[in-house]
């Protein structure tokens, strides 16, 4: 590994356990210190927020309590960004790891014991402990208006959720979820989908 690649990893992990020493402290910071925080909003302690000012929230939101909203600048030269739409209900015990960019429009409900997230730990080096390893480079995810997203769901880097749809609980989400319809599984695949001709959930 060259030297200037060993200081960028140094510097990051310092970064990093900066972040996991403010992991301790699981008072919500104050609307103040988000980049934007809506009227009617609000954030359920005890919860984990990690960088606040890096982090959108929209109009009466509602951030069950044990959330933890991991927002780090963990790769060199990429500004985290989370973003969290108006009238989203986020539930209990969610993780969202956000590296790049995630969105969560408007009017989004979350079950409980969700994972979000837009990078990994690399392990392209067998040599060495994968916590030693940087970050992958992340992808954007997006969740789209009035989605729902159940109990114990993964959604992985990369991956868009379609507008009203809907995915099942335990659910590992790797690829693009099409607009109204239901997915399910490891890894996740259409169950359902919405016909408009017909107006009825139908079978695939």
């Amino acid at each position: 590994m060259r030297v200037g690649s060993r200081r960028r990893l140094s510097e990051l992990r310092r970064s990093w356990l900066l972040s996991i020493r403010a992991m301790r402290d699981t008072n919500p910071p104050p609307p103040s210190a988000f980049a934007a925080f809506g009227e009617g909003s609000w954030v359920v302690p005890p919860a984990r927020i990690l960088t606040p000012e890096a982090i959108t929230i929209g109009r009466q939101v509602t951030i069950h309590e044990h959330a933890w909203l991991s927002v780090v600048p963990a790769v060199a030269g990429v500004k985290p960004h989370l973003s969290i739409g108006d009238r989203c209900s986020i539930g209990r015990m969610v993780h969202i790891a956000c590296a790049g960019e995630i969105i969560i429009e408007e009017d989004v409900l979350t079950a409980a014991m969700v994972f979000i997230g837009d990078t990994y730990h690399d392990y392209s080096d067998p040599n060495q402990a994968v916590l030693d390893q940087p970050m992958a480079q992340p992808k954007p995810v997006r969740i789209r208006r009035g989605a729902f997203l159940g109990i114990g769901s993964i959604i992985l880097q990369g991956v868009t959720v379609g507008e009203q749809s809907y995915v099942a609980a335990g659910a590992v989400v790797t690829s693009d979820v099409a607009p109204r319809s239901l997915v399910g599984g490891n890894p996740a695949r259409i169950v359902r989908r919405y016909d408009a001709d017909s107006e009825r959930w139908t079978g695939v």
